[in-house]
C-alpha cells in the first residue's frame, strides 16, 4: 500500500503524511522537499517535475514490494504521475488537500500554474485544511482507510 498526500505548496501535506505516517507500523514518509534536497532536483519546470515524481515514486514503489508503507507528500501536479503510481502500486490511496484562497500560508513561489486538480473518483479523500483542523483531517483519513482495511 502505499499513500499520496498531494496538493499546492502549504496545504497541509507533510504536516498530515507525518502523522499518518506514525500511525503504521512499517510505513517510510518521504517527502517532496526532502527528497529534492537529496536528488538535488531544484527544476521547477513541468519536465523538471515530472522527473522529479517519477524518480521519488519509482523509490515508493520499490519500498512497497519490499514489504513498507510508503507515505508520500509531493506537489504531483500531473494526472499523468498520480495515474502512474495508482497503476504501479498494489494498493495506491491518493489524499488530494487544497486550501481556500484568500488565506496566505506563504511558498506562493512554488505554486504550480498548471496544476491538473484530480476528478472526483480519481482520489480517495479531498479536503480543504482551511475548513478543517489536523485532527478533524487525521480523524476523516483514518476513517476512510478503516473502511477500506476494516
Amino acid at each position: 500500500m502505499t499513500i499520496l498526500f498531494f496538493g499546492q505548496p502549504a496545504s497541509g501535506k507533510t504536516t498530515l503524511a507525518k502523522i499518518i505516517a506514525q500511525q503504521i507500523s512499517n510505513a517510510v514518509h518521504i517527502d517532496g522537499d526532502e527528497w529534492r534536497d537529496i536528488t538535488k532536483n531544484k527544476d521547477y519546470s513541468k519536465e523538471g517535475r515530472m522527473a522529479n515524481l517519477k524518480g521519488a515514486f519509482d523509490m515508493a514503489l520499490l519500498l512497497e514490494k519490499k514489504g513498507f508503507t510508503p507515505v508520500l507528500s509531493f506537489v504531483a501536479p500531473y494526472e499523468q504521475m498520480r495515474s502512474y503510481l495508482k497503476q504501479n502500486s498494489v494498493a495506491n490511496y491518493q489524499i488530494y488537500l487544497h486550501y481556500s484562497g484568500d488565506v496566505e500560508r506563504g511558498r506562493k513561489n512554488y505554486f504550480v500554474v498548471d496544476f491538473e486538480e484530480p476528478t472526483e473518483d480519481s482520489c480517495l479523500l479531498k479536503l480543504c485544511t482551511s475548513e478543517l483542523n489536523v485532527d478533524e483531517c487525521v480523524n476523516k483519513i483514518n476513517t476512510k482507510l478503516r473502511n477500506i482495511y476494516g
